[in-house]
């Protein structure tokens, strides 16, 4: 069974129900460790970096002895865990220097509360402010009154905007309904996105009717229901193979599609309207046959 991962209450004005968040996305990298020639692990340790205006002109540059080597211009002196801190760059190689305690004076204050500010229509956020999502439950003795709310918010086609506070960090938030439950959505802040500084097609450069029908036609042809099953991580997967197989992973040479000119665009929709056509047609001859196996005909 999965573990919460935060644990307090929904208040919505005088409405508080107690819940529990749990992932609703499950991050599947394949992360690798460091090894050295022999299969041994590769550990780092906290070192000062060496002053270069103090250290000895060389015409060649001097390998730094390594730790406990013994005394010597070369040696990097480890540093403790106690005197690291925080440090923000402010230029290049210019920097803030903050201890752990005064960050953590300025960390928000430990709450249990998602507090609700608002509510908004469904489709008026943009998915470009959605970060991580998280299921909403409630505890079994306070499932009715989270059922009202679900099912009032799904009614009205509202989400609520809210705060909640997670792992010393203050989240905006966006909650819907999302079947039995609702999502709850971490959101970045409007300052965070990044604007579209770089060129755009020129809003007078419409394109004609005949292009736009013939456009919308190929897209029609590939329209279908959305099966996010379709759609696997091929690359973990195949990292995954290689791993196994303890054999190298080869990449295979890739060709990027070539940008189809203005000249030719009536063409290209053309022919992907007849090649879609085509592929769903193959579809259907495919599917018929175990259809009619299926049925004893």
């Amino acid at each position: 069974m999965a573990n919460a991962v935060w644990t307090g209450s929904l208040s919505l004005g005088l409405v508080v129900v107690p819940v529990r968040l749990y992932p609703a996305v499950r991050k599947k990298n394949v992360r690798f460790h460091e090894l050295d020639r022999s299969g041994r692990r590769v550990r780092h340790v906290r070192v000062s970096e060496p002053d270069l205006e103090f250290l000895p002109m060389s015409p060649t540059p001097t390998p730094l002895s390594p730790l406990g080597s013994g005394p010597g211009s070369g040696d990097v002196p480890e540093v403790e865990f106690e005197e690291i801190r925080k440090g923000y760059e402010v230029a290049p190689g210019q920097y803030v220097s903050m201890s752990r305690e005064e960050v953590a004076e300025l960390s928000p204050e430990r709450s249990r509360v998602i507090d609700v500010e608002q509510f908004v229509d469904a489709a008026a956020v943009d998915p470009i402010y959605f970060e991580s999502r998280y299921y909403v439950v409630p505890d079994r003795e306070w499932s009715s009154p989270f059922r009202v709310l679900r099912q009032a918010m799904a009614a009205a086609d509202r989400m609520a905007i809210a705060w909640f506070t997670l792992r010393s960090r203050r989240y905006l938030t966006a909650i819907r309904p999302y079947g039995d439950v609702m999502l709850l959505t971490t959101m970045v802040h409007a300052d965070e996105v990044v604007t579209a500084d770089f060129w755009i097609p020129q809003a007078d450069a419409q394109p004609s009717d005949k292009e736009v029908q013939m456009a919308r036609l190929l897209i029609d042809t590939l329209s279908g229901p959305f099966e996010p099953e379709r759609y696997p991580d091929e690359h973990r997967q195949r990292l995954l193979n290689a791993i196994q197989a303890k054999t190298p992973l080869e990449e295979a040479a890739s060709t990027p599609p070539s940008p189809t000119r203005v000249l030719d665009l009536m063409a290209a929709l053309e022919a992907s309207v007849k090649a879609a056509k085509a592929a769903r047609a193959e579809q259907e001859r495919q599917v018929k046959p175990s259809r009619r196996r299926s049925s004893g005909g």
